[in-house]
């Protein structure tokens, strides 16, 4: 018996846990050499001194209040970090765990405190640098804009910053943290790249992923995220277990990338397509039409007697006429056709689903009609003439270059027959105006134009 008594007092001694045996009010009845070692104190100054004494005095008040909950059968157990007073006044972090001992002496009980404790300075000093740097992070990203995400596939967890809901209108505890929920907000146009961009890279196709997405904010209002991300963490199958990355809101930029898109493709004065757009359109229409066996018809518009406005009444009054010009002429097409502005007083439409010439016939019919309406401008009421040539496809070209050259002289043609009315190309071949329907009307005396 004696010799277990002196191996449990030798392995307590050489643990490389600092151990201390205090009495109730906290002296030190008995320290082993790591706990020595860990304070910078001898054996025998530490037995004069009590546990609190070693405590930082940042610390004294919450240890002695838990070793009294625990001496008082508050707590069954007591565990915590606190820091240490060494003796040469450095100070150490140590994880404290403390537990009673009791003692039967007759026919009483006695209480022993037993504390077992180990230097965590180098942790506490770890963690506090990663929480410093974090809170750097947090900075640069905030100065930046930029909102993160933290994905968890195995817990189906996605955590957020606070950036993150400030961009899309939620309060934070308002955005959602299921994935499925989160994907969920993202404009089904979009979802599909989406979706296959993360999954490639998920799948360790590629090193990261990015993808520019439209993404429903708190007010139903549409907002453009730009995403990226990547793979931190992966299981020993090589499968995905956690994902993080950056959000940042560009429905700025997006907005004047599709302005100037739009500028690249539209007339100034008008907003109607340009010459470019007309071009692309033109070849869809062809396309559609070729393989329904159906046929397209371009129409060449040119406004007789305009140059007399611009000179008397100036280029303002001149470009108010071409803008409502373009209204009418939107407003007498279809949704399926286009008009577009070629320059000076130069339009083009496009007319497609053309069943037989008749029904081109009526459109160019009430189009010139409502051109023919007089225009009241800036106090002045102006009439004028309208020029048009008509080209079909297939039967005049079958390509867009093509068929606008073939209605362009189909419009020459009525113009050197007088003006206001239409003729379709395909009468040059035999009569150059057959087929055309004139359509002369008062027009104040105004001078011709061309």
């Amino acid at each position: 018996m004696l010799e277990d008594h002196h191996l449990y007092k030798a392995a307590i001694e050489h643990s490389p846990i600092g151990i201390g045996l205090c009495a109730p009010e906290g002296r030190f009845l008995d320290v082993n050499r790591a706990l020595c070692v860990l304070t910078g104190h001898e054996a025998q100054t530490l037995r004069t001194r009590d546990l609190f004494d070693l405590c930082h005095p940042d610390h004294t008040e919450r240890t002695r209040d838990g070793v009294e909950a625990l001496l008082s059968g508050q707590r069954e157990a007591l565990s915590m970090e606190t820091r240490f007073v060494r003796q040469d006044g450095s100070t150490v972090w140590v994880q404290a765990d403390f537990a009673l001992a009791h003692e039967i002496s007759g026919a009483s009980i006695g209480k022993h405190l037993i504390v077992q404790v180990q230097d965590v300075t180098a942790r506490r000093l770890a963690l506090e640098s990663l929480r410093a740097s974090e809170q750097r992070l947090s900075y640069v990203l905030d100065g930046a804009g930029l909102g993160t995400f933290d994905w968890s596939t195995r817990a189906r967890h996605v955590s957020f910053n606070r950036r993150t809901a400030d961009m899309l209108g939620y309060d934070p505890d308002d955005l959602p943290n299921d994935p499925d929920a989160w994907f969920s907000m993202v404009h089904p146009q979009d979802a599909a790249l989406s979706a296959r961009r993360i999954y490639r890279h998920l799948r360790g196709d590629v090193e990261s992923f990015e993808v520019e997405q439209r993404m429903r904010g708190s007010h139903g209002q549409w907002i453009w995220i730009a995403a990226r991300g990547r793979v931190t963490e992966r299981d020993a199958r090589g499968m995905a277990t956690r994902v993080s990355g950056t959000l940042l809101d560009v429905t700025k930029r997006r907005a004047m990338l599709d302005q100037a898109h739009h500028l690249a493709l539209h007339d100034p004065l008008t907003d109607l397509p340009n010459a470019r757009l007309l071009r692309d359109r033109l070849f869809i229409a062809i396309q559609a039409a070729r393989r329904s066996r159906g046929q397209v018809a371009v129409v060449f518009i040119d406004l007789d007697r305009f140059k007399p406005v611009n000179d008397e009444y100036g280029h303002g009054v001149g470009d108010l006429v071409l803008k409502a010009t373009a209204m009418r002429l939107r407003s007498g097409l279809r949704a399926s056709d286009t008009v577009a502005r070629l320059g000076g007083d130069e339009f083009v439409a496009i007319l497609t689903h053309c069943a037989t010439r008749d029904d081109v016939e009526q459109t160019i019919e009430r189009l010139i009609d409502q051109l023919q309406a007089p225009f009241r401008v800036e106090g002045h009421v102006l009439s004028m003439g309208v020029s048009a040539g008509v080209a079909l496809y297939p039967a005049d070209g079958h390509d867009a270059q093509t068929l606008i050259r073939n209605a362009d002289a189909a419009m020459y043609e009525v113009k050197r027959a007088g003006g206001n009315g239409f003729g379709f190309h395909a009468s040059l071949n035999y009569e150059r105006l057959m087929g055309m329907r004139s359509r002369d009307r008062d027009l104040d005396g105004e001078a011709d134009v061309r």
